[in-house]
């Protein structure tokens, strides 16, 4: 998440047809400041506050011919250099990786043929004998293996590779050294693959690729065409790019039919109202409650669990989140097909089991007629958000209620960016509103070891830490995991948030997902 360095201009115009949606006694609150988090707590993602600034309402642009999407020709395509959204959306579209993730987020061969771990440390990768760079030329290891390095000091891709730490080429075959074990691995080889005498950070320009189209340039004009060597028939077989990086821009070319296609994170916190067909789209994007452990009362894992048994996670996600999220019942995503039949936190609140944990850890406990206050113990505590946000605001103010309903004392504070960063790298906190966006293959290391990213407050010697690095090696099912995890509770999660994707009412069978707004392209359609 990148660090927002100043609120968006004051009175955004409303575009004919994409209305934003003002604030309402059902908390669906526009939100016009910087996003809520440490920006060490997210992979750097590029954003509209990194792109070239929009232009006024691009009425006088071509109309969209065919399909086309919105790119940054101030931008390089390179996926690994790419500083804005637009272009790096469109690495899937250029390049293949090794494997590819499926709506339930599981790896899938794409490049390889075969990924398996020869031991928990050593993962090998063959390549497929037809994988092709879009110039016919083969795939080979060495471009693989350069394709990691590329990855590993990438801001775009580093934390999805993080736990990797060489790729050996070798014949047909890369072999990956583990840092520590992990049975996810396959779903960490989905970094782009280019070819390595190829590679160019230059605006308006794209190193070679084997993806299903091909960047074409002629003066301003751009576009991808379908690769003739990728095998596969397309629906769409050029796709035009219209150079409207920011979000202002995008917006009025989505209304006027200069683009087919957008895509927003919501991460601003504007919510959508198409009249264009639009869906929601999954994202890896979790909002959790950071609880530090090391503070009086919340040492306690039943504190900590008594606390979420105290939070309506359904409420928050149709009510602050406006439904544009989904609620949290493990620390994985609810889509993540390893967990679809695993239990773990309920989606509603059980206040009943958490005044029961409170009082059995002395809290909310009766006074003493004859000398009253005397046992009286109750449990207060400051939860930090940043201010600007109103979706935040209203999880905080949501949160402030339930948890009063467990007769536990909340305040809520809003804090700047800065200030709010300052109190959590201190320790200063006893609760704070967070969101990671998690990699594809689910990692918790941020949270759980010593180092991680979004360990605030987190026992990385505690008996989740513990019980997450036993699965990792084998020792633990992910069920057990996930039951160790809710009886310690190291931190809450509480949702995972949704994006939309706008597009033109002509087209059909558009299947946008988290790690893949342009999944299952070959067979979109734009109509008559």
């Amino acid at each position: 998440m990148d660090r927002c360095a100043g609120r968006r201009a004051e009175g955004r115009k409303t575009v004919k047809g994409l209305r934003i949606l003002g604030a309402s006694a059902a908390l669906l609150l526009v939100l016009t400041g910087c996003r809520t988090i440490p920006s060490d707590m997210l992979p750097k993602e590029p954003s509209s506050s990194q792109t070239p600034a929009a232009s006024a309402a691009p009425s006088d642009e071509p109309k969209a011919q065919a399909f086309a999407v919105s790119f940054s020709s101030e931008d390089t395509l390179n996926p690994y250099a790419a500083k804005t959204r637009v272009n790096l959306d469109l690495a899937t579209l250029l390049y293949s990786s090794l494997t590819v993730l499926d709506d339930a987020f599981m790896p899938q061969p794409s490049a390889a043929a075969t990924v398996q771990a020869a031991d928990p440390l050593h993962w090998t990768a063959v390549l497929r004998e037809d994988a092709l760079f879009s110039d016919g030329s083969r795939i080979t290891p060495d471009d693989v293996a350069a394709s990691f390095q590329l990855a590993k000091s990438s801001a775009n891709y580093k934390d999805s590779v993080s736990n990797i730490e060489t790729a050996e080429a070798g014949e047909n075959a890369v072999t990956f050294t583990l840092a520590s074990p992990d049975p996810n691995t396959a779903a960490c080889l989905t970094f782009p693959i280019v070819k390595k005498d190829t590679v160019t950070a230059e605006a308006g320009k794209a190193p070679l690729g084997g993806g299903l189209y091909v960047f074409k340039a002629e003066g301003t004009a751009y576009s991808l065409e379908a690769n003739p060597k990728s095998g596969q028939a397309l629906s769409i077989p050029k796709i035009q790019l219209q150079h409207l990086p920011g979000s202002d821009a995008m917006l009025h070319g989505l209304e006027n039919g200069t683009i087919s296609f957008f895509f927003s994170d919501l991460a601003d916190g504007e919510i959508l109202r198409p009249t264009n067909a639009s869906t929601q789209v999954p994202l890896s994007y979790l909002v959790f409650l950071g609880v530090n452990a090391s503070r009086d009362g919340l040492k306690d894992a039943s504190v900590r669990t008594a606390l979420s048994y105290a939070v309506n996670r359904t409420a928050l996600a149709e009510t602050a989140f406006s439904g544009w999220a989904e609620p949290a019942s493990t620390p994985f995503h609810p889509l993540w097909k390893p967990v679809v039949e695993i239990t773990g936190f309920s989606t509603g609140e059980n206040t009943a089991e958490a005044v029961a944990q409170l009082e059995a850890a002395g809290y909310n406990t009766k006074s003493d007629p004859q000398n009253p206050g005397k046992n009286a113990k109750t449990l207060e505590l400051e939860l930090l958000y940043t201010s600007g946000n109103s979706f935040r605001q209203a999880a905080a103010e949501l949160l402030v209620q339930q948890f009063a309903a467990a007769g536990v004392t909340v305040k809520a504070t809003a804090l700047s960016y800065d200030d709010y960063t300052s109190r959590l790298r201190k320790g200063s906190f006893d609760l704070y509103l967070g969101e990671v966006r998690m990699t594809g293959d689910m990692n918790l290391r941020p949270f759980l070891t010593a180092g991680g990213t979004a360990v605030y407050g987190v026992k990385t010697d505690g008996a989740a830490a513990a019980a997450y690095s036993e699965y990792l090696s084998g020792g633990k099912t992910l069920a057990e995991f996930v039951e160790a995890f809710v009886e310690d509770t190291p931190y809450i999660p509480l949702c995972w948030r949704k994006g939309i994707a706008a597009y033109a009412r002509s087209m059909s069978r558009v299947t946008p997902y988290a790690f893949d707004l342009y999944h299952g392209i070959a067979n979109w359609s734009i109509g008559g």
